[in-house]
């Protein structure tokens, strides 16, 4: 009996770390994106696949220069790619064109006037009857509006169709992907039709988000280098304070309250409970820390800002670090009896701490690329349930 027991401990050892290497060995070639050791615990890598990805169809890239708006994109014309400029008068409702090469589809975007763009949203807002929530899209665009009409947000030509609904973005809708771009003036575009309809849009701003404003490029794909000596436009400019993009992701939240749910990219932390800040003094500091350098931010905001432990970085609760009633009393201190969060990859929709948090970071690009069908976060009626892009609604398992 030992020496059965043993040789299937060996095997069994002998099993794991055949699989240990040959993941760690995928992922640093790029051709898996995660390597998952059990359900909701998984290494992320830094890469969908080998990173081939090279000069392509992107943008626009739209500045704000004098009193004008320069946009420059790469689109199709005449047969081929070509590097497209255009001056814009700023404040007049200006229109721009967007090329997704991936599924053949553009779409025009309305640029909001200069006032209009400044606005920071509200940190907390009512249950809306409807609501998707979905996070780390990481520039899958295809997927993305696949997920957006399964669901009934948009309709074929990618307008808004919700009505009154909230679709609640968690962060991470950067790097990774190869539509980075298209993915973010989709939002733009849906966020200013949601406000016509009644509805709302909320963008909360991930660690992937924040690396990318601040300069911090590892998992930039070569496409966009490329794309950006075409633009004659470094890469770290396409999201500065002087573009129409870098602009907007400025104002907005890395936390935010709908009905009783708390909304984070990351999580937030006892520690960061601690620290005594509502809602909005978390958001304003976040917001304030992107253009400022570390060594210049309070010993206070350098604890709630940055990595590990800041709203958009922490994983501590998809991991089970706080004790249950440590959870508690972070929801108690923000109204809330739930937290949905993004940032730590799970299998599947999961909840922990007996459903006070929900994690949604699902492996949307494998499932594109696999034909499964995606999926995100429904709550009806204040009632949770998980909707893939084929319309379908199914419950959410402990």
């Amino acid at each position: 009996m030992w020496l059965t027991g043993k040789k299937t401990f060996l095997v069994t050892l002998t099993l794991a770390a055949t699989y240990l290497v040959a993941g760690i060995g995928l992922l640093a070639t790029g051709t898996i994106n995660r390597l998952y050791f059990w359900p909701g615990w998984s290494i992320k890598g830094p890469k969908t696949r080998s990173d081939l990805s090279g000069f392509a169809a992107d943008g626009p890239i739209v500045f704000y220069d004098h009193g004008h708006l320069i946009s420059k994109r790469i689109a199709p014309q005449g047969g081929k790619l070509a590097l497209l400029t255009d001056t814009l008068a700023a404040g007049l409702n200006s229109r721009v064109q967007c090329f997704v090469r991936e599924t053949g589809q553009g779409f025009e975007v309305r640029l909001r006037n200069d006032p209009a763009v400044s606005v920071v949203p509200a940190d907390s807002y009512p249950a809306p009857k409807k609501l998707l929530a979905v996070s780390d899209i990481e520039g899958n665009f295809k997927g993305f509006q696949e997920l957006l009409r399964g669901a009934g947000v948009v309709d074929a030509q990618l307008n808004w169709v919700f009505g009154q609904g909230h679709l609640v973005l968690v962060g991470d809708f950067f790097d990774r992907g190869l539509n980075v771009t298209e993915c973010l003036w989709l939002i733009y575009k849906l966020e200013q039709e949601a406000e016509r309809a009644g509805g709302q849009v909320h963008f909360i701003v991930g660690n992937h988000e924040r690396m990318n404003l601040t300069g911090h490029l590892k998992y930039v794909r070569r496409k966009y280098l490329r794309n950006a000596d075409t633009l004659g436009v470094r890469y770290e400019r396409w999201y500065g304070r002087e573009t129409v993009l870098g602009q907007w992701l400025r104002t907005k939240n890395v936390v935010e309250r709908i009905g009783h749910v708390v909304f984070v990219h990351g999580g937030i932390s006892p520690q960061i409970v601690a620290e005594g800040l509502s809602l909005t003094q978390l958001n304003a500091l976040a917001r304030s820390s992107i253009d400022t350098s570390v060594a210049a931010l309070t010993p206070q905001a350098r604890r709630v800002t940055q990595p590990p432990g800041s709203p958009d970085w922490y994983r501590g609760l998809v991991l089970a670090e706080p004790r249950e009633e440590q959870v508690a009393a972070v929801l108690h201190a923000y109204r809330a009896t739930a937290m949905v969060v993004g940032h730590t990859p799970v299998e599947r929709i999961s909840r922990f701490y007996h459903g006070k948090v929900v994690a949604i970071d699902l492996p949307h690009q494998q499932r594109t690329d696999s034909g499964q069908p995606l999926q995100a976060l429904w709550l009806e009626n204040g009632i949770m349930s998980i909707i893939d892009s084929r319309g379908i609604i199914t419950r959410v398992e402990e």
